[in-house]
């Protein structure tokens, strides 16, 4: 659009005649010396283009006038560079429609025109980056690209990508690419998402994704990753929407990222990666399987979410005899996420788990050897696989509470650090350790197995399935067990008892483990001295051969007409173990003492018994030792023994109210 102006002034009159002409492009009805301005014909240019814009077909008289140009609008403004010429030049960073004014002066007159530049399209990126470059909101429309990658973009050593717009703290930027193309971050680059929110890199039919192979990634604002990890890059196995590989990758920061559709892993880690605690969160996963990683990968993970129907995290401990370890820093598997663990990990650091889920691969397990504590959790194999469990070694603490253990125990141990000499779920040497609100299920050996000497507490846990028994510790520690329910199989004891040797003596008190269940020692069981107590209902059974000898001290078994307290035979038959033999304080009522006899009972260590029977009293004074309520029965020899010049229990004496019944040699005899 054409506007032409003339203006003459008569300097004496001060008159001042004013003629404009009409909105034509025919100034026939000027002067022949009237001036016109061109501001040249509209364009259509890509972001990022230098436009030039055109008023060199401007007319005046002479041809000698002067050219100034404005911006009248547009998306963002721009420099003019040479805005007093014929030809000035600028570059639009933004799409959208530039409108512009040219103004010609000469001799008092002046004329203007306009001109539109129109700027749309995505710029395109390939190949090599030569020089860090920052990425700009260039299209408003946030349903277009900004950019397309048409071909591998390669971020090389040195040069930083950064999706920064400072003229635009709210822009999004947006980066489409082409099927079959990705970003390669290389050593020593940077890939950087920091300013501004809800940025996207996308693509209609999928793309390989990133590939941080020795460089850094730097995402803290909300961005986009959709249809990536399409394919592998060249040198990879296998595809994710993120993949670290190369030498020791860097993550700087990693929040607000939402992946969405990801062809294969979210986050896939070949190589040991650097970066801090908790540096991936706030992050939305998609995928099936959302991140594959070495096990050191697990302290990255912080809170996040994932699809309701995903798989788990894939960990991969260096297995064998191969330690992880994280020097000063513990192994955390928390925030309530699920993982798989695909080999035998041997750690060397401290391990937490909390308010997640463990699955590990059939026959593999975890042996620790610094803390390990386990809260609120549950570890089972893979589909129910069977697992060898856990085995510690080490004088550091585990504790376990709140949690579930399924199907471990299928084997032991036998690499690294420690070798175990039983299945069991959990397996513990010179480890303090406690146990609260454990269930143990279906396990393929041992509930849990002292190994040791160290001092286990068990309590309120819950045992079912078990094909050994479901507690195995030392006989000192048997006061720590307490409140547990257990479901065993036939013919396995709930507790098995380890007496390294003769001289080991029981205390405390021992409570009852509910129904039928019952205490298994390991060889005789030697009273020497302080107090032992068993509580009503407790069961106990010795294995053949063995004997229960009450030397020293003060011994107390007062069951009720209810909850009888049991003394048996493991195979449960007549003769199937030694006996009893009293020879101190013994209070002994609503006991069964049965099917013992099976060898003659060995006084002080040394001399056998005059008779084989259940029980034989060897006791030298008198004392306030009682024997009432009791059954006697099953004996292979005599229900009751009394030595020479000992003291006699009065055992047959009807106020005591004993009964004797299928004893081989007869009820009582005293010597």
């Amino acid at each position: 659009m054409k506007r032409s102006f003339w203006l003459y002034l008569s300097i004496p009159a001060l008159a001042i005649l004013f003629i404009a002409s009409s909105c034509s492009d025919d100034d026939g009805g000027n002067p022949a010396n009237s001036l016109t301005a061109d501001a040249g014909p509209d364009q259509t240019v890509a972001p990022f283009s230098v436009v030039t814009l055109d008023g060199s077909a401007s007319s005046g008289p002479g041809g000698t006038f002067n050219y100034e140009w404005e911006q009248q609008g547009g998306p963002e403004t721009v420099s003019l560079s040479g805005s007093s010429s014929a030809n000035p030049t600028f570059t639009p960073t933004k799409n959208g429609i530039y409108t512009f004014l040219l103004r010609i002066t000469s001799s008092g007159q002046f004329s203007v025109d306009n001109v539109t530049i129109t700027v749309t399209g995505a710029l395109e990126l390939s190949g090599t980056l030569s020089e860090s470059m920052s990425l700009k909101d260039i299209d408003s429309d946030p349903s277009m690209p900004d950019y397309l990658i048409t071909s591998d973009l390669t971020i090389p050593g040195g040069i930083t990508l950064n999706f920064d717009d400072p003229n635009n703290a709210s822009g999004s930027i947006v980066v489409k690419v082409a099927a079959g193309a990705g970003i390669i971050v290389e050593d020593n680059a940077v890939f950087r998402i920091s300013t501004s929110n809800n940025h996207k890199i996308t693509s209609d039919t999928g793309w390989k994704g990133i590939l941080v192979n020795g460089g850094t990634i730097d995402i803290s604002v909300i961005t986009i990753i959709e249809n990536a990890g399409s394919t592998a890059f060249a040198g990879q196995s296998e595809a994710a929407a993120i993949t670290f590989a190369g030498n020791t990758p860097v993550i700087s920061n990693f929040r607000n990222v939402i992946f969405t559709n990801s062809g294969s892993y979210d986050i896939l880690a070949t190589v040991p990666t650097n970066g801090a605690e908790s540096i991936i969160s706030n992050t939305g996963f998609s995928s099936a399987i959302p991140i594959k990683a070495p096990i050191s990968f697990v302290n990255y993970i912080g809170f996040n979410t994932f699809p309701t129907d995903y798989d788990y995290i894939h960990l991969q401990p260096s297995g064998g005899s191969t330690i992880d370890a994280l020097p000063g820093q513990t192994f955390f598997f928390r925030n309530g996420a699920k993982f798989y663990l695909d080999d035998d990990f041997l750690a060397g650091s401290p391990i937490l788990i909390q308010a997640s889920i463990i699955l590990m691969k059939e026959g593999t397990g975890i042996l620790a050897q610094e803390q390990l504590t386990i809260l609120e959790s549950e570890l089972d194999g893979l589909d129910g696989a069977a697992w060898k469990g856990i085995a510690y070694g080490s004088g550091n603490q585990l504790s376990i509470s709140n949690s579930t253990i399924s199907n471990a125990g299928s084997e032991v141990f036998s690499t690294g650090f420690l070798s175990t000499s039983e299945k069991a779920a959990v397996y513990i040497t010179n480890a303090t350790s406690g146990f609260s609100s454990v269930e143990i299920i279906n396990s393929g050996g041992y509930g849990i197995y002292n190994a040791g000497m160290s001092s286990v507490t068990v309590n309120s846990g819950t045992f079912s399935g078990t094909s050994q028994p479901a507690i195995r510790t030392h006989v000192f520690h048997i006061p720590n067990i307490s409140s547990n329910s257990y479901t065993m199989p036939v013919g396995v004891a709930a507790v098995e008892v380890f007496v390294p040797n003769i001289t080991t003596s029981p205390g405390s008190t021992w409570s009852p483990l509910g129904g039928s269940n019952y205490y298994l020692p390991s060889g005789s069981v030697r009273l020497s001295g302080g107090s032992w107590i068993l509580l009503a209902g407790v069961n106990i059974r010795f294995k053949s051969g063995k004997q229960l000898d009450l030397e020293q001290g003060q011994f107390t078994a007062i069951g009720t007409a209810e909850s009888p307290i049991t003394f048996d035979g493991e195979a449960g038959t007549s003769g199937s173990w030694a006996g009893i033999l009293v020879q101190t304080i013994a209070k002994i009522e609503h006991c069964q003492i049965k099917n013992g006899g099976e060898t003659a009972i060995i006084k002080n260590g040394v001399t056998p018994a005059t008779e084989i029977a259940n029980l034989v009293f060897n006791q030298t004074v008198a004392s306030s030792s009682t024997f009432k309520n009791n059954t006697i029965s099953g004996g292979a020899g005599y229900g009751l023994l009394v030595e020479s010049g000992k003291q006699n229990p009065d055992a047959l004496n009807v106020a005591n109210n004993n009964t004797f019944s299928n004893n081989t040699s007869g009820d009582v005899i005293v010597k």
